[in-house]
């Protein structure tokens, strides 16, 4: 149904965190339309150099032993370029996520690329605009009736509260109590390994970092590409005593040992 004057590159990236300023790419998927019909899917796994982080695994399934023999992004950045060279963009969340993490990566490469004289058509802006996302679009779905004056100054907390009411009556699936709400929108919440939850238990029972842009890498793997890092959380008196103790501790080969 979409007419083309020029191909269209549908892209769908993922990648080792949410954050696609500081993520790196894990598979890239580019399905190729031609203005005459035909269409061409090219998939690759990329392997980061760094940890994917448990909740970027939960998303796309893919872990740290699925990309150890892929090669890097700048392997086949260059071709990506000229593979792309020429096409409009497309995708769901494109602008906000995948573009921005594509970006990134070809600056890393040192490969141009540029949005300059492409269209860029995100399909989640689209659906977005369609079906608006609002608290007057909620109430209307939920409480089945049009959200009163807002300018009343508790119209906004008492329809806040009436579409969270509908949505667990419409929906049995829901717990009903704030706790398990919260744990069904975010998941389940790693346990901390210290008190503030810098350092938090993997799965499998490893120290994870919980903070900064190491945030989801392995407290051993860290020890050995970034101890200047550690050393600088172990004597950064804005960090807690326990906190320090641990970045110190690791810098020694000792970790933490789940019970």
């Amino acid at each position: 149904m979409l007419q083309l004057q020029r191909p269209l590159a549908v892209i769908d990236a993922e990648s080792t965190g949410l954050d696609p300023r500081t993520a790196r790419i894990v598979r890239l998927t580019i399905l190729k339309v031609m203005p005459d019909g035909p269409r061409e899917l090219k998939s690759n796994l990329v392997n980061p150099g760094e940890a994917i982080s448990p909740g970027a695994t939960a998303v796309h399934g893919l872990t740290d032993d699925d990309v150890a023999d892929a090669k890097p992004f700048r392997a086949y950045a260059r071709s990506l370029a000229a593979y792309l060279d020429g096409c409009d963009l497309a995708g769901f969340a494109i602008e906000r996520f995948d573009l921005p993490l594509l970006e990134a990566e070809f600056r890393r490469a040192g490969v141009e690329f540029t949005l300059q004289g492409r269209a860029v058509v995100d399909a989640m802006a689209i659906f977005h605009k369609l079906e608006p996302r609002d608290l007057r679009a909620a109430y209307r779905h939920y409480a089945g009736a049009e959200l009163p004056d807002i300018r009343e100054h508790d119209t906004g907390a008492r329809a806040a509260l009436d579409v969270l009411e509908g949505q667990v009556a419409k929906h049995p699936e829901l717990p009903k109590d704030p706790q398990g709400l919260a744990v069904w929108l975010r998941g389940a919440e790693p346990a901390p390994v210290d008190p503030e939850g810098k350092f938090v238990w993997s799965d499998a029972g490893e120290v994870l970092i919980n903070f900064g842009r190491f945030r989801g890498h392995r407290l051993s793997a860290l020890r050995e590409s970034q101890a200047d890092y550690l050393a600088w959380v172990a004597s950064n008196a804005e960090f807690s005593l326990e906190v320090r103790q641990i970045a110190g501790a690791a810098l020694q080969g000792e970790f933490p040992k789940k019970e």
